[in-house]
C-alpha cells in the first residue's frame, strides 16, 4: 500500500494509491465526503481547548484502504477502514483451471467433485479469486467496509479492534462522526482519542 497522507484542521486521513488493481471497494468518494464532514465538526477548535497546544499525537488519525490485502496502516490508526468484496459462486460451469485456488493466499478455496468450496473462516474478502476467474464461476458479491477502532503507535502501541462492517459510505461517515462527537463531549482534559476509546 502506497500511503498518501492528508492533514487537515484537526484530523489526519491516509489513503492508498488511486487505480490500484487490488481495490475491493473504491475509496475516493468516501475520502472526499469524510473531509467535508469532519471539517464541519471543527475538531481543531475542540482539540485546542482540550490540549493547549495540540501536537501530532493529539490529532485523530484515519486510514482508508481499498482492500484488506495485509496493509498494517488501518490497524494502527484511531479509525481503520478497509474495503472488502465477498466472492459469490454462480451457476456458470467451472472449467477446472484452478486459477482461483492458486490465487488465494489465505488457502480458503478448494475444489472437489462437487465444485468450488470457499472456507468462510479463512476468506478475507480481498477479491483476488474473482479477478482471476476466467469462466465467471466466481464473481463479486457483497461489497462494503470493515471498520476498526483504537489503534496506535508510540510508547504503548496497540492494534485497532474490529468494530463491525458497513455496506455504505453513509454508515461509515455516521460511525466516524458520532465517535468523534462523543469524544469531544465526553473526553477528559488532555485525553487522546485512542485512550478515550479504551474506556
Amino acid at each position: 500500500m502506497n500511503i498518501v497522507k492528508v492533514v487537515k484542521a484537526g484530523f489526519q486521513i491516509e489513503h492508498c494509491r488511486s487505480n490500484c488493481p487490488k481495490t475491493a471497494k473504491n475509496w475516493q468518494n468516501l475520502f472526499d465526503t469524510l473531509i467535508i464532514n469532519l471539517t464541519t465538526l471543527k475538531l481543531d477548535q475542540s482539540l485546542e481547548e482540550k490540549f493547549k497546544p495540540v501536537i501530532y499525537h493529539n490529532i485523530p488519525k484515519i486510514c482508508l484502504a481499498g482492500c484488506p490485502n495485509g496493509c498494517s496502516h488501518p490497524n494502527i490508526k484511531d479509525f481503520g477502514i478497509s474495503g472488502y468484496v465477498t466472492p459469490q459462486i454462480t451457476d456458470v460451469p467451472c472449467i477446472g483451471c484452478n486459477e482461483c485456488v492458486r490465487s488465494c493466499v489465505e488457502k480458503a478455496i478448494t475444489r472437489n467433485e462437487g465444485g468450488i468450496v470457499i472456507d468462510d473462516s479463512r476468506c478475507i474478502s480481498c477479491g483476488d479469486c474473482q479477478r482471476v476467474c476466467p469462466s465467471g464461476k466466481l464473481i463479486a458479491g457483497e461489497r462494503g467496509w470493515t471498520l476498526r477502532v483504537g489503534g496506535r503507535v508510540g510508547r504503548h502501541p496497540k492494534f485497532a479492534e474490529f468494530a463491525g462492517q458497513a455496506q455504505t459510505d453513509e454508515e461509515v461517515l455516521l460511525w466516524v462522526s458520532k465517535t468523534l462527537l462523543r469524544y469531544i463531549e465526553n473526553g477528559r482534559p488532555k485525553e487522546r482519542l485512542t485512550h478515550y476509546l479504551e474506556r
